[in-house]
């Protein structure tokens, strides 16, 4: 688990979880880019510890990972009552109507497709940190 970030602006801290260490940067540096402070974990055991010792604004998740599942962390994450209330993105390879229903299911905020376009991450960050009313 590592913390990053730099710059002026900042909007919110965001934990990016993904196994794959080069999308886990890219996206890290993205978020960076536009101004968020960025906490990095490579699992979903990872993204639980760091969910309850960082408080991020938001939480990008991998569903598929080796060890705990996006579908399962999101759920753990939901149900204890420290972490329900981040709201989670998960990220997949495919977004077909069955991923979305099981995010759905688990409480996800929304779906996105590998690779992510970066305005399309960051346009949905922002939604998810700032819903409208």
């Amino acid at each position: 688990m590592t913390t990053q970030g730099h710059g002026e602006q900042r909007l919110g801290k965001i934990l990016v979880v993904d196994d794959e260490a080069l999308l886990r940067t890219m996206i890290c540096d993205g978020l960076q880019a536009a101004g968020h402070r960025v906490v990095a974990a490579s699992s979903g055991e990872e993204a639980l510890l760091a969910a309850k010792a960082e408080r991020p604004a938001c939480i990008l998740l991998d569903i598929m990972m080796p060890d705990l599942d996006g579908y399962d962390t999101c759920a753990a994450l939901k149900a204890d009552p420290e972490t329900a209330s981040i709201p989670v993105i998960l990220i997949s390879a495919t977004t077909d109507v069955r991923v979305v229903e099981r995010a759905e299911n688990v409480g996800a905020t929304a779906v996105l497709p590998k690779p992510i376009p970066m305005e399309q991450l960051q346009h949905a960050v922002a939604l998810a940190v700032n819903p409208p009313a």
